[in-house]
C-alpha cells in the first residue's frame, strides 16, 4: 500500500506539550499557504500513482473550512489515482468543528475523523492549554454521527501532570462511552523545546511515577478489552476491520508521500523532509526553489532495522522470512543472537519465523528497537 499525507501547521494555541510542526497566530499565511500547497501537489512527480490511504494532520486541518479541505481532497484525486475505497482521515479538535463543516468534509468524500481529545478532565485540559471542553468533544462525536462519519478516532494522553489512575481511568471510561471505532492512547512524552519539558527540568512538573504509568497503560489494555477493542498496536485499540490503515503503512515501512510545511515522504528508498516553517515554505514554492530540508537514501542493513523497529510496534509482529524476501538479506541469520537474548530477557517471543514483543516487551519497545541498530 502507499499513502499521503497532508501536513496544515496552523492552530488557534500552541499546547504546553506540543512538540509538531505546528504555529498560532499565523491566520495571514492561510491563504498563500493553502495556494502553495496546491502548486506543490500540482508538481509532484508522483502524478497518476496509486495510493490507498489520504491522512491531513497537523496542526489542526479543521483550522481551515470545510470547504477548503475539500478543494485540497479534490485536487489530490484530479492528480493521483486515489483507490475507490481509500481510507481518507482528517484530525480535528473537538473545539473548532461546526457541524456545517463536518457535513461538507464528509460530503467531499472524507470516512474518518480522528479527534484530538487528550482528557476530559477540564482541570487536564487547562494544564495541557487544549481550547476545547469535555461538552465540545460529546457534541463534535454527536456533528460527526449526524454527517455521516462512521470511523471515528479519539486521542487520549495519560501520564499527564499531576494525573492519578482514578483519572484515568475516568478518561477511558468516557472515551469508550461515546462508542468510537478506534482510540490512540498515548503516554505523555516530554519533548525538548516544548514548555512541558522545560518546567520539567525546573522541577515545575510532578508526573505519574513509572509504576503508576504502568499501570494506567494496563488499564487501557483491560477497559478496551472488556469493551470490545483490540489493541493492535503499543498505543493503538480498534473494532475489528477499522485499524487506522494510514498508520498501518507507516509501522510496515511502506511507501508514503508528503505534502505541507515538515512533511515527510518515503518513496523508493529515499526519504525527505519538507521545510518546516510555513513562510519559508511559502516562499520557496513561491520562487521556485527545491522545498527539501533534509534527505536521505537508506541502503544496507538501515531499511530492514528501520522496518523491524517499526514492525515491532504492532502486536502481530514481524515475519522474519518476508522480511528477507522483501530486502533479500539474510535477516535471521544476521539477527539470531540478538533475537535470542531479547527472548531470554522476556522481551520477544517467537513462533515459527514471526517475533514479537511480550507483554513485558511492549513497555520496552525503544531499547528492543535500539538493540537492532546496534547490529
Amino acid at each position: 500500500m502507499q499513502g499521503i499525507y497532508i501536513h496544515i501547521p496552523f492552530c488557534h494555541r500552541k499546547c504546553g506539550y506540543c512538540d509538531f510542526n505546528s504555529y498560532a497566530s499565523l491566520d495571514t499565511l492561510v491563504k498563500p499557504f493553502v495556494e502553495a500547497l496546491h502548486r506543490e501537489i500540482a508538481q509532484s512527480p508522483y502524478a497518476g500513482e496509486r495510493f490507498d490511504t489520504l491522512f491531513f494532520g497537523g496542526g489542526t486541518p479543521t483550522y481551515l473550512s470545510g470547504e477548503t479541505l475539500a478543494g485540497i481532497l479534490e485536487h489530490l484525486r484530479r492528480q493521483f489515482d486515489i483507490a475507490s475505497d481509500a481510507e481518507i482521515t482528517c484530525e480535528a479538535n473537538p473545539g473548532s468543528v461546526s457541524r456545517e463543516q463536518l457535513r461538507t468534509m464528509r460530503h467531499a468524500g472524507f470516512n474518518r475523523l480522528s479527534f484530538g481529545v487528550q482528557s476530559f478532565d477540564p482541570d487536564e485540559l487547562r494544564r495541557m492549554e487544549r481550547i476545547h471542553t469535555p461538552e465540545d468533544v460529546v457534541q463534535g462525536v454527536e456533528w460527526a454521527r449526524a454527517a455521516g462519519f462512521e470511523n471515528l478516532n479519539l486521542d487520549l494522553i495519560f501520564a499527564l501532570p499531576c494525573q492519578t489512575l482514578e483519572r484515568w481511568e475516568s478518561n477511558l471510561r468516557q472515551a469508550i462511552a461515546l462508542q468510537p471505532e478506534h482510540l490512540s492512547l498515548y503516554a505523555l512524552m516530554l519533548e525538548p523545546n516544548t514548555r512541558f519539558y522545560h518546567l520539567y527540568q525546573k522541577g515545575k512538573l510532578r508526573l505519574p511515577d513509572d509504576e503508576t504509568q504502568v499501570a494506567m497503560f494496563r488499564l487501557a489494555q483491560q477497559l478496551t478489552a472488556q469493551a470490545g477493542y483490540r489493541q493492535y498496536e503499543i498505543s493503538n485499540y480498534s473494532r475489528r476491520g477499522y485499524e487506522c490503515r494510514h498508520n498501518l503503512i507507516y509501522w510496515r515501512n511502506e511507501p508514503y508521500l508528503g505534502f505541507g510545511p515538515g512533511a515527510v515522504s518515503y518513496m523508493g528508498g529515499k526519504r525527505w523532509t519538507n521545510i518546516k516553517h510555513p513562510r519559508e515554505y511559502i516562499r520557496r514554492i513561491q520562487s521556485g526553489e527545491p522545498l527539501e530540508l533534509e534527505w536521505e537514501r537508506l541502503s544496507g542493513w538501515d531499511p530492514v532495522a528501520e522496518t523491524l523497529m517499526l514492525g515491532l510496534r504492532m502486536l502481530e509482529g514481524v515475519d522474519l522470512t518476508t522480511l528477507e524476501a522483501r530486502f533479500g538479506l539474510p535477516v535471521r541469520e544476521h539477527y539470531a543472537e540478538t533475537i535470542h537474548k531479547l527472548i531470554q530477557r522476556g522481551w520477544l517471543e517467537r513462533q515459527g519465523d514471526t517475533i514479537r514483543l511480550t507483554q513485558e516487551g511492549l513497555l520496552w519497545h525503544s531499547e528492543v528497537a535500539l538493540a537492532f541498530f546496534k547490529e
